[in-house]
């Protein structure tokens, strides 16, 4: 069974979460090799690296493509680009022309994202399109509605949304609609992370994850597991999981899900998704 990590970061300091030597790796030698040994030790083929470009790191695309080029046997590449900048389409060339790319990575800093949708994103969408890049979302549910009509308007395009769509407190598990996320069931272009665990935790201490697995499982039955994705969130995650428990327990705590669907989740989705 391929196992493909999709969404983990490695930058020297991460001023947000700032984990310690024996969860997270030495940031001061550089986290990666603390990240392939974590993966060789799990079974993990490859993972996708996201970069953090922020005031702590400028430079983290271009550490991350470097990371990505001399490992690329197990590293894949998202890009982070502002699509909200006039040059954006042109850094999506850059980003799968140098860097090797695929796809790319946004982080909105508000949810009132309805000028994605207009005609001045057009050639935004059409560089997606015409470089073959996967969109990488962070997105909240005030977005989810931006995210169905982009996925209707370009059905050739990749979508995924982060972080098991960040529900947060916008809703429960129980909520049949996902918060909107479910109208995603008649877009196939548009896949979700079972990622950032903690990010939805009641309590995030908790290693069995009740809240987080109630999401997944809403997932899994009412999106399909065609849809979902595997993601650590390394190494923020490491301060609440271990490397390995974050895998295991999608396999040890998600009732029902057999072992051709195990497949595509931790691996054969991300495969086709991204390409890799």
């Amino acid at each position: 069974m391929r196992i493909i990590d999709t969404h983990v970061h490695v930058l020297d300091h991460y001023t947000p979460v700032d984990p310690p030597k024996e969860r997270g790796g030495n940031w001061a030698e550089g986290g990666w090799p603390f990240l392939l040994r974590r993966m060789d030790d799990c079974g993990v083929e490859k993972a996708v690296l996201v970069p953090v470009v922020a005031a702590y790191s400028p430079d983290n695309n271009r550490e991350c493509a470097q990371l990505a080029k001399a490992h690329s046997d197990r590293l894949a590449l998202l890009i982070d680009v502002s699509l909200d900048r006039p040059d954006a389409a042109l850094q999506l060339a850059r980003a799968r022309e140098e860097s090797g790319a695929v796809g790319i990575s946004y982080y909105p800093a508000t949810t009132e994202l309805g000028w994605m949708t207009g005609p001045a994103c057009d050639p935004l969408w059409r560089a997606f399109s015409e470089y073959d890049l996967v969109c990488n979302l962070q997105l909240r549910p005030p977005s989810y509605p931006v995210l169905m009509e982009l996925a209707r308007t370009h059905p050739q395009l990749r979508f995924v949304c982060n972080h098991l769509g960040l529900p947060d407190r916008y809703f429960e598990p129980d909520d049949p609609r996902y918060g909107g996320l479910m109208e995603a069931k008649a877009l196939p272009n548009v896949s979700v992370k079972a990622s950032g665990f903690f990010a939805a935790a009641d309590t995030n201490w908790d290693f069995r994850c009740p809240r987080i697995l109630g999401f997944i499982s809403r997932l899994l039955k009412d999106l399909g597991p065609d849809r979902v994705m595997w993601g650590s969130d390394w190494p923020p995650s490491a301060l609440y999981l271990t490397y390995r428990q974050h895998l295991e327990t999608l396999r040890a705590f998600t009732p029902g899900l057999g072992e051709a669907d195990l497949a595509l989740v931790l691996g054969e989705n991300a495969a086709r998704v991204y390409k890799i």
